[in-house]
């Protein structure tokens, strides 16, 4: 994307860059009108799954690296989109619009406490404190120009899900959450959590594992520990390849 493309491999789709082009002049130049009009495409909501027998080997046969678009790629969550969706299940997101985004009183960057909850697009940019989340997940450098991020698949960001004291406040927010919503076993949790977590249903095979885990419904002395262990559950959810990653 830097550079105008010019040091990148040719368009394959050149006419539809052309077709997008003069839209967006006529249009009067509105990213708004070329967005919507790009993601109500039905290149855009395709899935990376789904095709079997024929139209699979038809198309692994003609486009292995997929250039023409015939399936969505899996695409790996942004560090933004990872945060918001983690408050979201935890119910600690604040959907408020507009107002102040540093902290009153705020002189330099230096040390900044990134606390509040408010969606991503909302956080501060400073260069000399990023939140921890967006340093382990690729967030662009923001002293430099940078017209696509890195995608890294490292270490860090696993050690991440699995010991920031972000996250497992966050699960242990969640699990209180689904702990207090009237379903009717633990099978409906296990559920619930898979639908809020990964967007869709458990198989039988990792309902019965999330059952051997969890605790089960248990007398009141037993409730912080079952909500620890529920909290666990969905910090192992958080960690997840399915979460990480969209079809």
């Amino acid at each position: 994307p830097d550079n105008f493309g010019t040091t990148g491999d040719i368009p394959t789709h050149p006419e539809l860059l052309d077709h997008l082009a003069m839209r967006f002049m006529d249009e009067g130049w509105s990213t708004k009108k070329l967005v919507r009009e790009l993601v109500l495409s039905r290149a855009y909501q395709q899935a990376s799954g789904g095709l079997v027998g024929p139209q699979l080997a038809a198309g692994l046969a003609a486009d292995p690296e997929n250039k023409l678009l015939w399936h969505a790629s899996r695409r790996k969550l942004d560090a933004e989109s990872i945060r918001d969706t983690v408050l979201q299940v935890s119910g600690q997101l604040d959907l408020a619009q507009g107002g102040p985004l540093l902290k009153p009183g705020t002189s330099a960057d230096y040390g900044y406490k990134h606390t509040d909850t408010r969606r991503s697009v909302y956080s501060p940019v400073l260069r000399n404190s990023l939140p921890e989340l967006f340093e382990a997940f690729d967030f662009a450098d923001p002293s430099l120009v940078v017209g696509k991020r890195s995608d890294s698949t490292v270490a860090p960001q696993a050690l991440f899900m699995m010991n920031h004291p972000w996250v497992m406040e966050q699960s242990q927010a969640a699990a209180q959450k689904l702990l207090a919503e009237k379903l009717a076993d633990d099978r409906a949790r296990i559920a619930r959590a898979y639908r809020l977590v990964l967007g869709r249903v458990p198989t039988d095979g990792e309902i019965t594992l999330a059952l051997k885990f969890l605790p089960a419904d248990s007398s009141a002395s037993e409730t912080a520990k079952r909500t620890e262990a529920w909290g666990r559950f969905y910090q192992a959810l958080f960690a997840s390849v399915d979460f990480r990653y969209l079809n």
